[in-house]
């Protein structure tokens, strides 16, 4: 047998492997939504076991969040994944969360949400966000080897790659489970379901799936049929994906239960890997209201597309009389909104602070956002009601950036008025 023909053949028996390992796993060990919530404050909209789509959770701007991937191999090299690999399976995941055209995901909901390799780690070295460990008890899904290798779990969405306990992948919870911030805090896939392999749920899904969960949304079949006229409440809290009564396995050519048509073409069941092209709508919106309420400090901005300057005319002074100088940090800054231009009445303010110019936000629906760590305030006044800013500490030089806004009764934003200075020392 010559060289090319040995190749193909252990080739061929590797990707064989793979699919018959697969086959004989669970697909996903995320426990299911608990009778009991946990006691943890949350807002309704994503809650733990309530659900409300809201419009400012619309997919209108793009979350980016960092991932670290965390390799886990055996002392023999089993479980070993190159960079490429790595890549590989980022490349999935932005093709599925943004239904990026001419991909797998093209089919699905854009929910405007992309992850790229972390470049710096947590002490603010350069990084390919990529970590490799050997460790045999590790591997087998043993040991708390997050507490070891876990980077901020507030800043990183951490993936670990190893035998994931006899499952093809899972988290430990959801984060309305009250496990944001904690070294446990995970997604786990297993090795050879990373990127593109062979068998049925060698797409990439499956971490795409854990991703899922990890951004707050149940199974599709979580608590069985549910109540038709409770979908915010029972199942999977969604309301545009259809009761289930229990996973799908493989790829029919239909499928139903509790009097309706499975979501089986959805992320979030059990259908193999080429079956799957969908997140919809509501939970796009669920998962971006996970990450403003219960990951704030898990994503960033692109850049370019940090700033959003409005109004007619652009930018007028946003300072009450008098306060001509720049404000100084340490004490408090009261910017003014001025409806006088379009209305009387009192209306919802909105006003965000930012530092350099770099993170206001301006989103449809009446919705002004800001990046961590600066402040974003809602309020309930009549026009020029002060809102009292603190200024942060140790900003000396840096430039401050107001930008105040309003909703009218019909809905519609209009920014009013913004603020561009120096803070002095």
């Amino acid at each position: 047998m010559n060289l090319q023909k040995s190749i193909l053949l252990v080739s061929t028996l590797l990707l064989s492997a793979t699919a018959s390992a697969q086959a004989q796993r669970e697909r996903c060990g995320t426990p299911p939504r608990s009778l009991t919530p946990p006691n943890t404050l949350a807002p309704s909209d994503c809650g733990y076991s309530t659900n409300s789509p809201q419009s400012q959770y619309d997919a209108t701007f793009i979350y980016e969040i960092p991932v670290v991937f965390h390799v886990i191999q055996n002392s023999s090299g089993t479980g070993y994944l190159s960079p490429a690999k790595i890549q590989e399976q980022v490349d999935i995941l932005n093709e599925d969360f943004q239904a990026i055209a001419g991909s797998n995901g093209a089919p699905g909901f854009n929910s405007m949400v992309r992850f790229k390799l972390a470049t710096t780690d947590p002490s603010g070295s350069a990084s390919s966000g990529i970590t490799y460990t050997t460790n045999n008890s590790w591997f087998n899904d043993s040991g708390s080897y997050w507490n070891t290798l876990a980077w901020d779990t507030n800043n990183y969405l951490n993936i670990y790659t190893n035998s994931a306990g006899g499952y093809l992948g899972y988290v430990p919870d959801l984060p309305q489970g009250g496990i944001v911030g904690q070294n446990l805090d995970r997604v786990v896939v297993a090795y050879d379901a990373v990127g593109y392999v062979s068998g049925a749920y060698g797409l990439g899904r499956t971490a795409t799936h854990e991703v899922g969960h990890y951004l707050g949304l149940y199974h599709t079949f979580d608590g069985g049929c549910g109540s038709s006229s409770n979908c915010y409440g029972t199942g999977d809290l969604i309301c545009d994906t259809n009761s289930q009564s229990s996973p799908t396995y493989g790829c029919p050519g239909s499928s139903s239960s509790c009097g309706s048509p499975n979501p089986f073409h959805n992320y979030m069941d059990y259908s193999n890997d080429n079956c799957m092209w969908e997140f919809t709508s509501e939970q796009s919106n669920r998962m971006r209201c996970t990450l403003d309420n219960w990951r704030p400090d898990l994503w960033e901005t692109p850049i370019g597309q940090e700033v959003v300057r409005l109004g007619s005319p652009p930018n007028p002074d946003a300072f009450r009389p008098g306060q001509t100088r720049p404000p100084t940090a340490g004490l408090v800054w009261d910017p003014m909104v001025d409806h006088s231009a379009f209305m009387s009445s009192a209306v919802t303010d909105m006003i965000c602070i930012s530092l350099n110019s770099a993170n206001v936000y301006i989103a449809p629906y009446g919705t002004l956002l800001c990046q961590r760590p600066f402040l974003r305030t809602f309020t309930n006044s009549s026009a020029g009601t002060p809102f009292n800013l603190s200024i942060p500490a140790n900003t000396g030089g840096l430039t401050f950036s107001a930008q105040a806004a309003s909703v009218d009764a019909s809905g519609q934003l209009r920014v009013t008025n913004a603020l561009d200075c120096v803070i002095s020392n």
